[in-house]
């Protein structure tokens, strides 16, 4: 098994951009991943688009 990588991504305002760097992740070869979305106090839809990914996803 190959070792995990942790990314994380922090975000403030960032609803134009957050589901495409998500998905960027997400499309990685790796296997074995865990991703950690960090929403910074977000005023837009940042948080809500963080929830609405995958059920795995650790969303601060």
């Amino acid at each position: 098994m190959s070792d995990l990588v942790s990314v994380i991504i922090t975000a403030y305002n960032a609803e134009k951009f957050i589901a495409e760097a998500i998905e960027s992740v997400l499309n990685q070869t790796h296997q074995n991943l865990e991703l950690i979305l960090v929403n910074d106090g977000s005023r837009d839809a940042t948080l809500e688009i963080m929830k609405s990914t995958r059920p795995w996803i650790t969303v601060l």
